[in-house]
């Protein structure tokens, strides 16, 4: 698509949790979606998120549905410039371990010998290793995988597919991906065609966890409240001895995240804090 103006940029200011679920609102779950969505830490406990839209009465429209009452916002047009270019050029790469998670116009800083590489381009920020949740389950994943060989792998909440298609690069087995949301599918079927691993994850749209299936390894890369609401089917759909890497909540949740999955008869294997926000390993 060819922007023959600027676009409107809408900003939202306000506590971590706040920002964070707003962000996965404004990129997945809202009907009139915006062109990009951009999540920053500016501090120990704030965020801020920026939604790009063609017009202002789309930013306009947009704002007037989100619950943001005492949150500081705005609506601005950006200057007359390769806003996408620049926007994906804000986010330098990320290295998680054995991951190195790069925007094409950073290709040409990908360590020498790393192992595995992942290309994100999506406009939407949140979700691409960017954010101390995705890092910080990759880096669970890596220091998983030094020890335990999963055969079976669930990416719940796929988003832009970073974590499928690490697990994907790192196991070279077949990866289920499921997001309540469409476009979210659509955006990791995308970057798994970038990344040349197509044929090992199947991407679908599914609510929570369906059908019987069983799994050696589930990610959970959600919000405290949904994953307190899925621990038994997810404690379900483990198999045996097997792990699930949970992230997305704040360093203050993780207490009350652990004893609901304890509930559900699984033990804490891993417990890591980055930037305010806490990745737990839970085994069966």
């Amino acid at each position: 698509m060819t922007h023959t103006s600027p676009p409107f940029a809408l900003f939202i200011h306000g506590p971590n949790d706040v920002i964070f679920a707003l962000s996965d609102v404004l990129g997945f779950e809202m009907e009139m979606q915006a062109l990009a969505v951009s999540v920053f830490e500016d501090g120990p406990s704030s965020m801020h998120v920026q939604a790009l839209f063609e017009t202002q009465a789309q930013a306009e429209t947009c704002l007037a549905e989100l619950d943001i009452s005492g949150l500081e916002h705005f609506i601005t047009q950006l200057p007359d410039e390769d806003w996408t270019a620049k926007s994906q050029a804000g986010l330098p790469p990320v290295e998680a371990g054995r991951f190195f998670v790069y925007g094409s116009h950073d290709a040409d800083k990908i360590p020498p010998n790393m192992p595995y590489p992942i290309q994100i381009n999506a406009g939407i920020a949140f979700g691409t290793g960017h954010h101390g949740t995705t890092k910080g389950c990759l880096l669970a994943f890596d220091e998983l995988i030094q020890n335990e060989t999963p055969k079976t792998v669930l990416d719940l909440g796929c988003g832009a597919g970073v974590l499928a298609i690490a697990a994907a690069k790192a196991l070279d087995i077949p990866i289920s991906a499921s997001d309540i949301d469409d476009d979210a599918v659509m955006v990791t079927n995308e970057n798994a065609r970038l990344n040349g691993v197509s044929a090992l994850i199947e991407a679908f749209q599914a609510d929570g966890i369906a059908g019987t299936d069983t799994f050696d390894l589930i990610f959970a890369n959600i919000l405290a409240g949904p994953l307190i609401a899925l621990a038994p089917d997810i404690a379900r759909s483990l198999a045996p001895n097997g792990h699930v890497i949970l992230s997305g909540l704040l360093d203050e949740q993780a207490d009350t995240l652990i004893a609901a999955y304890q509930n559900q008869d699984l033990s804490l294997a891993r417990r890591a804090s980055l930037a305010g926000w806490t990745t737990l390993t839970m085994k069966k």
